[in-house]
């Protein structure tokens, strides 16, 4: 075999023997440059071949692991030659593939077999050490390696985590995990985390992080062939932990790719970030971090940088992630210069400046900002700003309102007529003032403090005063002015130096001077008193005419009290908002129909929907007082300003009005009913009256004819003749009763004032009755108290018509057998009057109780038609009954169906001369010649058997002395 091969050095031999061995991989080429006893040592504590057939299977399997051809780098270290024929050589040798790059010191023994040819006797590899430095003799470096070493398994015992590695094929298949990795997740073998993950390294990956690692590690590696990720990892016990994954491209020992990681615990770190992130987007305004460059480009920012400018996270990085992009473009002129100005006396800034927002819209912030460099010279700023558009508006709004307070001022001053100042609130001073001498209360130069107690001290009012001093305090005015509050008003009554007073309305307008940021009072003193008139003249009316007045702010939604009662006030609105209040009184004061009658006439809608085609509307509804007694309310409600929606509502107390409508509409329903009733009264008594006129009419022309027809018959003309006379009394009667209550509904009637004399009178009134009674077979009976005066003064004969017509038809009513008896005593005595009683009671017919309340009226009877079984007008109790009541009397009737009746008349008649002067009572001396006198027991079971059945008990004289005080009349 060393025969074929061609002559070379020992250096040449080495040469093409690493070639055919690294770079062809051919091991049966390799094995013709050695000798039959060769040895090898290698690299590895158990690497070494004796033999040239142990060689060959040496390289054999050294080839079949690593197929891939080496790169190979050649150095000669040292040429020893031992004797002629033997060498001894040592070679640097570098060999590079895609998986390795091997650094590798060679030493070879070579035999020279034939001239020029030379076999390798033995070979041993050695990898150079890094445990020594330099011409270090001893290994320096394995102590310090020993100490990293210790130092890195303390380390990895305090780091949360450990290693892992897996195969780059679809799911990470397994390739390692280290003990402290497993520790950390809970298991306690290799196997057992195997099994648990399926062999699979993203099954110990959260469901939802998996598709994200996956893209981030295959791009990472793709770009830089390592990778960092952050990710969910599941724990053995089934829970999660956040991990940091930092891991690169390796070839495993069996040659597939796979990556190699170390995996740290931050699940704290990252709920630290979550709170600070959190804190971070709740930070007001706008958060973020930016290069100091051109374009003022974020790096990162919180959301409120997003919010305020409207643009997503994704928008803004279209513009390029540049502020400069929405700086408004005049302010981005010069803020490089100013902050260039700021950052030569430090590293803070301050600005303001205008953003542009996504919508148009432009607004003002002010920015904080600090300044920090990196080691390679990149600057960037924290900055964090704050939307500061209200205040600039604020502030213009500021210099606007002192520049319009300034040219009004100055126009009240060239005009005239009022009282005027400048009051620098900062200074305490009185910079301008202008008023009469009579008004004035402060002069330039003065102190806002004394000016304020000059305008106190002029209140007439010293309640007032002392609230002007309160309210005016110069502290207590800077701290409102603080709070927002610019102006102050009031309108007192004043007085003025030369005596006299008036009304003032002094108004103080606070505003800042925008050159100094002095706060300034502007104040104003008109006279208003003719104003003030009118108003409490109006006032005065109103609280004469409305419960309240309000006025309504639609839009708004809320009210105010104008004028109202001070003695309901707890049953008003208060001010505010005006559905809550009605709702509010509603419930409290009113039922469920007036409540809802109520609110539904009181909603803005219904309001704006009643007055868009008239000027107002009413409605009236029921609510209690404080008492809790009903009272009726009449609502109005009327436009103030059509335009601005402002409504004004009216309230009045109209519960005595309905009342009194109620009674008129009561009164007026029962004199309706009265009216019919009487209507079909007088028809009935013109239907009676015809058919009782016709009657003695017909009789008087009957009887005219007869006459007639038998002159010369001297018995049967004078029989004609008395009944004519008969018949023709009968009609002049029932023209009297026409006549006499036609007199009385004129007011014609009159009464008259003349002696009675009482034994007369009733005398004239027992001889008619007891001739009537007679004539129809009843019993009649007169009683007449002893103690009547002997004359009365009054109307004998409007008082005998009253009791002749109640005594006519007591007869007219009873039947024959039956009995009246009418008494007369006298029931009270003045000086100059005395009050008679007239009771007439009868056993006749008697009356139903719903008939007796009608009696009096005219035309009426129980019985009515003209076939009424009893006649007569229906006129006589009604005439009865306005005599009585022109006599300042009283007449009354009690009765029972089928019992009897009994008339009690009450008059007052004048006392007679005679009886006012008489010194002794005289001695009665009545003619009782045609009269007779029962004994009183008789009498008085005789009345007791005719009023029991009526409820009325005659009481039994105790004796003939007690008897002997009555009088009883009737013709012997």
């Amino acid at each position: 075999m060393s025969r074929m091969r061609r002559q070379m050095t020992a250096i040449e031999t080495i040469r093409e023997f690493c070639r055919v061995w690294f770079e062809e991989r051919d091991w049966k080429k390799t094995v013709e440059y050695l000798t039959e006893d060769v040895t090898f040592v290698g690299t590895g504590e158990h690497e070494s071949a004796r033999g040239k057939e142990a060689m060959a299977a040496y390289l054999r399997e050294d080839i079949l692991e690593i197929p891939e051809p080496f790169d190979l780098d050649f150095t000669v270290i040292h040429q020893q030659p031992i004797r002629e024929d033997v060498v001894s050589l040592s070679f640097e040798i570098v060999l590079k593939n895609t998986v390795y790059i091997w650094r590798l010191r060679c030493f070879f023994t070579l035999v020279e077999a034939a001239e020029g040819v030379w076999e390798i006797a033995s070979l041993h590899f050695a990898e150079p050490g890094n445990s020594q430095q330099g011409a270090e003799h001893y290994p320096q470096t394995l102590v310090i390696r020993n100490t990293v070493r210790q130092r890195q398994e303390l380390l990895n015992d305090s780091l949360p985590g450990g290693m892992m590695g897996g195969y780059i094929e679809d799911g990470f298949p397994f390739y390692f995990v280290n003990r402290q990795m497993l520790r950390y997740l809970g298991y306690e073998t290799e196997a057992e985390f195997i099994d648990d993950i399926d062999g699979m390294i993203t099954n110990c990956m959260h469901p939802d992080d998996r598709g994200m690692v996956d893209q981030e590690v295959a791009g990472q590696l793709e770009a830089a062939g390592e990778y960092m990720v952050e990710y969910r990892m599941k724990k053995k016990d089934g829970s999660f932990i956040w991990v940091h994954d930092v891991g690169k491209r390796m070839t495993a020992e069996d040659g597939r790719a796979a990556i190699t990681s170390v995996c740290i615990d931050i699940t704290a770190q990252k709920r630290a970030q979550e709170e600070v992130l959190n804190l971070y987007n709740n930070i007001p305004g706008a958060v973020f971090r930016c290069r100091f460059d051109a374009g003022f480009s974020v790096i990162d920012a919180n959301d409120g940088l997003f919010e305020f400018l409207g643009y997503s996270r994704e928008e803004f990085a279209a513009l390029g992630n540049r502020m400069a992009s929405v700086i408004y473009p005049d302010d981005l002129k010069v803020l490089v210069d100013t902050l260039n100005r700021q950052l030569a006396t430090g590293n803070t800034i301050h600005t303001e400046n205008r953003l542009i927002r996504k919508d148009g819209t432009v607004r003002w912030v002010s920015v904080k900002a600090q300044l920090f460099r990196e080691l390679s010279g990149e600057s960037f700023f924290y900055c964090v700003f704050v939307d500061i558009t209200d205040e600039k508006l604020l502030q213009k709004r500021e210099r606007e309102l002192y520049e319009q307070e300034l040219s009004y001022f100055a126009e009240l001053s060239s005009a005239g007529g009022s009282t005027q100042g400048r009051l620098n609130l900062t200074r305490n001073q009185v910079e301008s003032y202008m008023a009469t001498e009579d008004v004035a209360i402060a002069s330039v130069g003065n102190s806002y403090d004394q000016t304020i107690e000059n305008l106190a001290a002029s209140a007439v009012d010293p309640v007032c005063g002392e609230k002007i001093r309160t309210n005016l305090n110069r502290e207590k005015v800077l701290a409102d002015y603080a709070a927002g509050k610019a102006d102050f008003h009031m309108d007192f009554l004043r007085r003025r130096k030369g005596g006299g007073a008036f009304w003032g309305s002094t108004s103080f307008r606070l505003c800042v001077n925008p050159e100094n940021n002095d706060i300034i009072t502007f104040f104003y003193t008109f006279d208003i008193t003719e104003q003030k008139l009118r108003e409490q003249l109006l006032m005065q009316i109103a609280a004469l005419d409305y419960d309240v007045i309000t006025e309504i702010n639609i839009p708004a939604g809320v009210h105010r009290l104008i004028s109202y009662d001070e003695q309901i006030k707890d049953t008003i609105m208060r001010d505010g908002v005006f559905q809550k209040e009605i709702r509010r009184i509603a419930d409290r004061f009113m039922d469920g129909p007036a409540k809802r009658e109520y609110l539904a006439h009181l909603d803005f809608e219904y309001m704006q929907k009643q007055l868009e085609h008239q000027p107002s509307y009413t409605f009236s509804v029921e609510m209690r007082d404080n008492s809790g007694s009903l009272r009726v309310k009449r609502i109005q409600v009327f436009y103030i300003s059509r335009e601005l929606k402002r409504v004004c509502m009216a309230r009045t107390d109209v519960t005595d009005v309905v009342r009194q409508e109620q009674r008129q509409k009561e009164e007026l329903a029962a004199a309706l009913v009265a009216a019919e009733q009487a209507n079909a009264a007088k028809s009935d008594f013109l239907s009676r009256m015809s058919h009782e006129i016709r009657t003695p009419m017909n009789a008087i022309i009957g009887m005219s004819t007869i006459a007639a027809q038998h002159i010369g018959d001297d018995e049967q003309v004078a029989d004609c003749i008395s009944k004519i006379g008969i018949s023709s009394r009968f009609l002049l009667s029932l023209i009297n009763d026409i006549l006499d209550m036609s007199r009385i509904e004129s007011g014609k009637m009159l009464l008259k004032n003349e002696k009675i004399p009482t034994e007369e009178f009733l005398n004239g009134i027992n001889s008619i009755c007891y001739a009537q009674a007679a004539s129809k077979g009843v019993d009649y009976e007169c009683i007449a108290d002893p103690v009547l005066d002997d004359y009365y003064v009054g109307d004998a004969m409007k008082l005998q018509q009253v009791l002749i017509n109640i005594l006519s038809n007591a007869i007219k009513f009873t039947s024959e057998g039956g009995k009246v008896t009418f008494s007369a005593s006298q029931r009270k005595k003045t000086k100059n009057d005395a009050v008679l009683r007239f009771i007439v009671n009868d056993t006749g017919v008697g009356m139903s109780e719903e008939f007796i309340p009608h009696i009096f009226e005219p035309f009426s009877q129980e019985s009515t038609g003209t076939t009424a079984v009893y006649g007569g007008t229906g006129l006589g109790l009604a005439i009865s009954k306005n005599i009585v009541d022109m006599m300042d009397g009283r007449i009354t009737v009690r009765s029972i169906k089928g019992i009897g009746t009994e008339f009690t008349v009450d008059v007052k008649l004048g006392i007679s001369e005679e009886e006012k002067h008489r010194h002794s009572q005289k001695k009665h001396d009545y003619n009782f010649s045609h009269l007779k006198t029962r004994w009183w027991t008789t009498m008085w079971r005789s009345a007791r058997a005719r009023f029991r059945p009526c409820g009325r008990w005659a009481s039994r004289p105790s004796g003939w002395t007690a008897a002997a005080r009555r009088w009883i009349w009737w013709p012997v």
